[in-house]
């Protein structure tokens, strides 16, 4: 089964085309929540440059499911690394 998060994430990505190959993309706040889930070092830089770039993201969104997972997960570490970068 799915989770809340994943089920969301697939209603809220969007289609895109190039040339005749159709593929669903994430949001930018779905793709920086499930890049602090991986949690790898260049998670963290891409996430950098996800905030960077997009300056009008849905913050409480991603407050909300980072830290729904590091809570789940045991790993504080997740939102708390998140929180940094949003921070900058």
């Amino acid at each position: 089964g799915a989770m809340p998060f994943e089920i969301e994430a697939v209603e809220r990505s969007r289609l895109v085309r190039s040339g005749k190959l159709r593929v669903r993309l994430p949001t930018v706040e779905d793709l920086i929540i499930l890049k602090a889930i991986a949690h790898r070092p260049k998670d963290l830089v891409d996430i950098q440059s996800l905030i960077d770039a997009n300056p009008k993201l849905d913050r409480a969104r991603i407050e909300n499911w980072v830290k729904q997972y590091a809570e789940l997960l045991e790993m504080p570490e997740l939102w708390d690394d998140v929180a940094k970068l949003l921070e900058r």
